[in-house]
Protein backbone atom coordinates (compact mmCIF):
# COMPACT_ATOMS: atom_id res chain seq x y z
CA UNK A 1 0.00 0.00 0.00
CA UNK A 2 3.05 2.57 0.41
CA UNK A 3 4.89 1.72 -2.39
CA UNK A 4 1.84 2.18 -4.33
CA UNK A 5 1.19 5.59 -2.70
CA UNK A 6 4.68 6.64 -3.12
CA UNK A 7 4.60 5.20 -6.84
CA UNK A 8 0.98 7.67 -8.06
CA UNK A 9 2.73 10.22 -5.94
CA UNK A 10 6.13 10.25 -7.94
CA UNK A 11 3.82 10.02 -11.25
CA UNK A 12 1.91 12.57 -10.71
CA UNK A 13 4.75 15.32 -9.99
CA UNK A 14 7.21 15.72 -13.06
CA UNK A 15 9.74 16.42 -11.27
CA UNK A 16 9.72 13.13 -8.95
CA UNK A 17 9.28 11.02 -11.43
CA UNK A 18 12.46 12.23 -13.83
CA UNK A 19 14.48 12.31 -11.23
CA UNK A 20 13.39 8.82 -9.90
CA UNK A 21 13.39 7.43 -13.60
CA UNK A 22 17.59 9.01 -14.04
CA UNK A 23 17.89 6.58 -10.92
CA UNK A 24 16.30 3.80 -12.84
CA UNK A 25 18.33 4.21 -15.91
CA UNK A 26 21.64 4.64 -14.35
CA UNK A 27 20.77 1.59 -12.61
CA UNK A 28 19.79 -0.08 -15.61
CA UNK A 29 22.54 1.04 -17.75
CA UNK A 30 24.81 -0.06 -14.80
CA UNK A 31 26.01 3.30 -14.35
CA UNK A 32 28.71 2.42 -11.66
CA UNK A 33 30.46 -0.12 -13.84
CA UNK A 34 30.88 2.41 -16.52
CA UNK A 35 32.04 5.87 -13.91
CA UNK A 36 34.45 2.63 -12.55
CA UNK A 37 36.00 2.24 -16.21
CA UNK A 38 36.36 5.80 -17.08
CA UNK A 39 38.25 5.86 -14.00
CA UNK A 40 40.20 3.44 -14.81
CA UNK A 41 41.50 4.73 -18.23
CA UNK A 42 40.79 7.91 -17.09
CA UNK A 43 43.62 7.72 -14.84
CA UNK A 44 45.97 5.65 -17.12
CA UNK A 45 45.10 8.24 -19.79
CA UNK A 46 46.16 11.45 -17.29
CA UNK A 47 49.44 11.39 -17.63
CA UNK A 48 50.17 10.45 -21.43
CA UNK A 49 47.78 13.21 -22.33
CA UNK A 50 48.25 15.64 -20.02
CA UNK A 51 52.30 15.13 -21.35
CA UNK A 52 51.48 15.62 -24.77
CA UNK A 53 49.67 18.54 -24.07
CA UNK A 54 52.43 19.94 -22.38
CA UNK A 55 55.01 19.00 -25.56
CA UNK A 56 52.36 20.68 -27.55
CA UNK A 57 52.69 23.88 -25.55
CA UNK A 58 56.53 23.19 -25.52
CA UNK A 59 56.66 23.55 -29.08
CA UNK A 60 54.42 26.57 -30.02
CA UNK A 61 55.89 28.47 -27.16
CA UNK A 62 59.25 27.68 -27.25
CA UNK A 63 60.52 31.43 -27.57
CA UNK A 64 58.10 32.33 -24.36
CA UNK A 65 59.27 30.29 -21.66
CA UNK A 66 57.85 32.37 -19.20
CA UNK A 67 54.27 31.98 -21.14
CA UNK A 68 54.67 28.19 -21.18
CA UNK A 69 55.93 27.85 -17.57
CA UNK A 70 52.50 30.04 -16.90
CA UNK A 71 50.27 27.59 -19.12
CA UNK A 72 51.89 24.51 -17.87
CA UNK A 73 51.48 25.43 -14.46
CA UNK A 74 47.46 25.87 -15.03
CA UNK A 75 46.81 22.39 -16.72
CA UNK A 76 48.86 20.35 -14.82
CA UNK A 77 48.22 19.34 -11.32
CA UNK A 78 50.74 20.22 -8.99
CA UNK A 79 51.30 16.67 -7.73
CA UNK A 80 52.49 15.44 -11.00
CA UNK A 81 54.31 18.57 -12.20
CA UNK A 82 57.69 17.42 -10.92
CA UNK A 83 57.16 13.89 -13.13
CA UNK A 84 56.17 16.22 -15.94
CA UNK A 85 58.99 18.20 -16.61
CA UNK A 86 61.36 15.15 -16.52
CA UNK A 87 59.60 13.05 -18.60
CA UNK A 88 59.66 15.99 -20.95
CA UNK A 89 63.38 16.36 -20.39
CA UNK A 90 63.75 12.79 -21.71
CA UNK A 91 62.12 13.48 -25.10
CA UNK A 92 64.42 13.23 -27.91
CA UNK A 93 64.99 15.94 -29.92
CA UNK A 94 65.21 13.40 -32.98
CA UNK A 95 62.57 14.36 -35.09
CA UNK A 96 61.51 10.35 -35.93
CA UNK A 97 62.04 9.62 -32.38
CA UNK A 98 59.75 12.41 -31.31
CA UNK A 99 57.00 11.27 -33.59
CA UNK A 100 57.21 7.66 -32.20
CA UNK A 101 57.30 8.90 -28.82
CA UNK A 102 53.65 11.43 -29.41
CA UNK A 103 52.14 8.37 -31.24
CA UNK A 104 52.50 6.50 -27.78
CA UNK A 105 51.93 8.99 -26.28
CA UNK A 106 48.31 9.28 -28.40
CA UNK A 107 47.99 5.45 -28.46
CA UNK A 108 47.99 5.41 -24.45
CA UNK A 109 45.70 8.69 -23.90
CA UNK A 110 42.83 7.01 -26.30
CA UNK A 111 41.88 5.19 -23.37
CA UNK A 112 39.46 6.54 -21.89
CA UNK A 113 38.11 8.24 -24.82
CA UNK A 114 37.21 4.85 -26.25
CA UNK A 115 35.33 4.06 -22.81
CA UNK A 116 33.88 7.30 -23.01
CA UNK A 117 32.39 6.21 -26.22
CA UNK A 118 31.63 2.89 -25.05
CA UNK A 119 29.56 4.66 -22.27
CA UNK A 120 27.54 7.32 -24.60
CA UNK A 121 26.35 4.87 -26.88
CA UNK A 122 25.18 2.53 -24.05
CA UNK A 123 23.78 5.21 -22.40
CA UNK A 124 21.73 5.81 -25.75
CA UNK A 125 20.97 2.58 -26.70
CA UNK A 126 22.77 2.67 -29.38
CA UNK A 127 22.58 -1.10 -31.23
CA UNK A 128 25.73 -2.63 -32.14
CA UNK A 129 25.37 -2.92 -35.58
CA UNK A 130 24.79 0.81 -36.17
CA UNK A 131 28.21 1.43 -34.13
CA UNK A 132 30.92 2.27 -36.98
CA UNK A 133 33.93 -0.41 -37.27
CA UNK A 134 37.31 -0.35 -35.75
CA UNK A 135 38.60 1.96 -38.24
CA UNK A 136 35.56 4.90 -37.78
CA UNK A 137 35.91 4.05 -34.04
CA UNK A 138 39.05 5.48 -33.56
CA UNK A 139 39.21 7.92 -36.10
CA UNK A 140 36.71 9.32 -33.97
CA UNK A 141 38.49 8.34 -30.87
CA UNK A 142 41.14 10.53 -32.15
CA UNK A 143 39.67 13.40 -32.96
CA UNK A 144 38.03 13.24 -29.44
CA UNK A 145 41.17 13.34 -27.52
CA UNK A 146 42.58 15.92 -29.91
CA UNK A 147 39.58 17.99 -29.10
CA UNK A 148 40.26 17.34 -25.50
CA UNK A 149 43.33 18.07 -25.51
CA UNK A 150 42.65 21.45 -27.47
CA UNK A 151 40.21 22.29 -24.47
CA UNK A 152 42.90 21.43 -21.96
CA UNK A 153 45.46 23.67 -23.28
CA UNK A 154 42.26 26.65 -23.92
CA UNK A 155 41.37 26.50 -19.79
CA UNK A 156 44.49 26.86 -18.80
CA UNK A 157 45.26 29.67 -20.94
CA UNK A 158 41.87 31.38 -19.68
CA UNK A 159 43.72 30.61 -16.58
CA UNK A 160 46.88 32.79 -17.33
CA UNK A 161 44.42 35.11 -18.65
CA UNK A 162 42.15 35.44 -15.93
CA UNK A 163 45.30 35.79 -13.26
CA UNK A 164 45.93 39.22 -14.44
CA UNK A 165 42.93 40.67 -13.99
CA UNK A 166 42.98 40.24 -9.90
CA UNK A 167 39.44 41.65 -9.12
CA UNK A 168 37.83 38.68 -11.41
CA UNK A 169 40.11 36.22 -11.43
CA UNK A 170 38.45 33.21 -9.49
CA UNK A 171 35.66 34.23 -11.43
CA UNK A 172 36.90 34.76 -15.10
CA UNK A 173 38.62 31.36 -14.77
CA UNK A 174 36.01 29.35 -13.50
CA UNK A 175 33.19 31.12 -16.28
CA UNK A 176 36.09 30.27 -18.91
CA UNK A 177 36.83 26.92 -17.92
CA UNK A 178 32.88 25.87 -17.79
CA UNK A 179 32.76 27.34 -21.29
CA UNK A 180 35.39 25.90 -22.69
CA UNK A 181 34.29 22.27 -20.67
CA UNK A 182 30.78 22.51 -22.15
CA UNK A 183 32.13 23.26 -26.35
CA UNK A 184 34.27 20.40 -25.71
CA UNK A 185 31.75 18.08 -24.20
CA UNK A 186 29.27 18.45 -26.70
CA UNK A 187 31.33 18.36 -29.18
CA UNK A 188 33.34 15.53 -28.36
CA UNK A 189 29.63 13.94 -27.71
CA UNK A 190 28.04 14.74 -31.25
CA UNK A 191 31.19 12.70 -32.35
CA UNK A 192 31.53 9.69 -30.36
CA UNK A 193 27.67 9.34 -30.59
CA UNK A 194 26.92 6.97 -33.23
CA UNK A 195 23.83 8.35 -34.45
CA UNK A 196 22.77 12.05 -35.29
CA UNK A 197 22.03 13.85 -31.86
CA UNK A 198 20.57 17.52 -32.17
CA UNK A 199 22.36 20.50 -29.66
CA UNK A 200 18.63 19.84 -27.60
CA UNK A 201 19.75 16.50 -26.41
CA UNK A 202 22.98 17.43 -25.38
CA UNK A 203 23.19 20.18 -23.76
CA UNK A 204 21.41 18.76 -20.99
CA UNK A 205 24.35 16.46 -20.16
CA UNK A 206 26.90 18.99 -20.90
CA UNK A 207 25.84 21.82 -18.62
CA UNK A 208 26.28 20.08 -15.50
CA UNK A 209 29.62 17.91 -16.60
CA UNK A 210 30.69 21.19 -17.39
CA UNK A 211 30.38 22.71 -14.11
CA UNK A 212 31.02 19.25 -12.44
CA UNK A 213 34.29 19.24 -14.57
CA UNK A 214 35.17 22.89 -13.68
CA UNK A 215 34.86 22.43 -10.11
CA UNK A 216 37.51 19.74 -10.12
CA UNK A 217 39.88 21.49 -12.36
CA UNK A 218 39.82 24.91 -9.73
CA UNK A 219 39.41 22.79 -6.89
CA UNK A 220 41.50 20.19 -7.24
CA UNK A 221 44.90 21.74 -6.15
CA UNK A 222 43.33 23.04 -3.21
CA UNK A 223 41.43 19.35 -2.38
CA UNK A 224 43.57 16.96 -3.66
CA UNK A 225 46.56 17.43 -1.15
CA UNK A 226 43.82 16.86 1.57
CA UNK A 227 43.05 13.91 -0.01
CA UNK A 228 46.44 12.42 -0.21
CA UNK A 229 47.28 13.35 3.39
CA UNK A 230 44.13 11.52 4.36
CA UNK A 231 44.57 8.74 2.08
CA UNK A 232 48.08 8.11 3.47
CA UNK A 233 47.42 6.80 6.37
CA UNK A 234 45.95 4.01 4.56
CA UNK A 235 47.34 3.37 1.37
CA UNK A 236 50.88 4.90 2.27
CA UNK A 237 53.02 5.41 -0.89
CA UNK A 238 50.12 4.88 -2.90
CA UNK A 239 47.97 7.60 -1.46
CA UNK A 240 48.76 10.02 -4.87
CA UNK A 241 46.72 7.43 -6.69
CA UNK A 242 43.64 6.86 -4.27
CA UNK A 243 43.57 10.61 -4.27
CA UNK A 244 43.49 10.58 -7.85
CA UNK A 245 40.68 7.94 -7.84
CA UNK A 246 38.68 9.54 -5.60
CA UNK A 247 38.25 12.91 -7.93
CA UNK A 248 38.12 11.31 -11.14
CA UNK A 249 35.54 8.87 -9.64
CA UNK A 250 33.68 11.50 -8.42
CA UNK A 251 33.76 13.71 -11.68
CA UNK A 252 33.30 10.27 -13.66
CA UNK A 253 29.81 9.39 -11.99
CA UNK A 254 28.96 13.34 -12.18
CA UNK A 255 29.30 12.78 -16.09
CA UNK A 256 27.75 9.31 -16.12
CA UNK A 257 24.60 10.81 -14.26
CA UNK A 258 24.33 13.96 -16.75
CA UNK A 259 24.44 11.68 -19.81
CA UNK A 260 21.69 9.77 -18.24
CA UNK A 261 19.76 13.06 -17.52
CA UNK A 262 19.87 13.94 -21.38
CA UNK A 263 18.61 10.27 -22.31
CA UNK A 264 16.14 10.25 -20.04
CA UNK A 265 14.52 14.09 -21.65
CA UNK A 266 15.44 13.18 -24.86
CA UNK A 267 13.88 9.90 -24.83
CA UNK A 268 10.71 10.88 -22.56
CA UNK A 269 11.56 8.14 -20.34
CA UNK A 270 9.42 8.82 -16.81
CA UNK A 271 7.47 8.18 -14.82
CA UNK A 272 8.75 4.98 -14.22
CA UNK A 273 7.02 2.67 -12.75
CA UNK A 274 7.93 2.16 -8.25
CA UNK A 275 5.27 -0.59 -8.22
CA UNK A 276 6.93 -3.52 -10.67
CA UNK A 277 3.37 -4.89 -10.99
CA UNK A 278 2.63 -1.55 -12.80
CA UNK A 279 4.51 -1.11 -15.37
CA UNK A 280 4.60 2.58 -17.22
CA UNK A 281 5.32 2.81 -21.29
CA UNK A 282 8.36 4.82 -20.00
CA UNK A 283 8.99 0.86 -18.78
CA UNK A 284 8.45 -0.01 -21.95
CA UNK A 285 10.79 2.16 -23.94
CA UNK A 286 13.56 1.83 -21.63
CA UNK A 287 13.52 -1.84 -21.24
CA UNK A 288 13.15 -1.87 -25.28
CA UNK A 289 16.20 0.49 -25.26
CA UNK A 290 18.09 -1.80 -23.57
CA UNK A 291 17.07 -4.98 -25.72
CA UNK A 292 17.47 -3.02 -28.82
CA UNK A 293 21.27 -2.23 -27.94
CA UNK A 294 21.77 -6.04 -28.66
CA UNK A 295 21.09 -6.20 -32.31
CA UNK A 296 23.73 -7.22 -34.34
CA UNK A 297 22.93 -8.47 -37.28
CA UNK A 298 20.71 -6.62 -40.32
CA UNK A 299 18.64 -9.66 -40.36
CA UNK A 300 17.88 -9.57 -36.56
CA UNK A 301 15.30 -7.49 -34.90
CA UNK A 302 14.98 -7.71 -30.88
CA UNK A 303 11.71 -6.34 -29.13
CA UNK A 304 10.31 -6.41 -25.84
CA UNK A 305 6.97 -7.65 -24.64
CA UNK A 306 5.52 -6.71 -21.45
CA UNK A 307 3.25 -10.19 -20.55
CA UNK A 308 -0.29 -9.26 -19.20
CA UNK A 309 0.77 -5.60 -17.93
CA UNK A 310 -2.04 -4.14 -15.53
CA UNK A 311 -2.64 -1.18 -18.33
CA UNK A 312 -3.32 -4.46 -20.94
CA UNK A 313 -0.97 -4.20 -24.17
CA UNK A 314 -1.18 0.13 -24.40
CA UNK A 315 2.07 0.26 -22.64
CA UNK A 316 3.75 -2.17 -25.29
CA UNK A 317 1.94 -0.64 -28.05
CA UNK A 318 3.02 2.90 -26.88
CA UNK A 319 6.50 2.00 -26.60
CA UNK A 320 6.75 0.17 -29.81
CA UNK A 321 6.47 -3.03 -28.43
CA UNK A 322 4.84 -5.94 -30.13
CA UNK A 323 2.55 -7.58 -27.36
CA UNK A 324 2.56 -11.12 -26.73
CA UNK A 325 0.76 -13.64 -29.06
CA UNK A 326 -0.24 -15.95 -26.94
CA UNK A 327 1.08 -18.25 -24.19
Amino acid sequence: MIVRRLDDLQRRRPALGFCYAVICKYLDDGGLREAALITYYGFLSLFPTLLLGVTIVSEVLARRPGLRQEVVTAIVPPALQDGMEQSLATLSSSSVALAVGIAGLIFSGTGVVVSAYETLNHVAGVPYLRRPGVIGRYLRVIAGLAIILAGTVAAGAFTVIAASLPALSRLAAFVGSCLVVFAVLTTVARLLLARPAPLSALWPAALPGAVATSLVLNLGAAVLPELIRSAGRVYGAFATVAGFFTLLYLLSNVLVISAEIAAVRHGRLWPRALDPARPTPADARAMLLLAREQERLPAAAIDYVLRDPPAGAGCAAEAGVKPPRGR
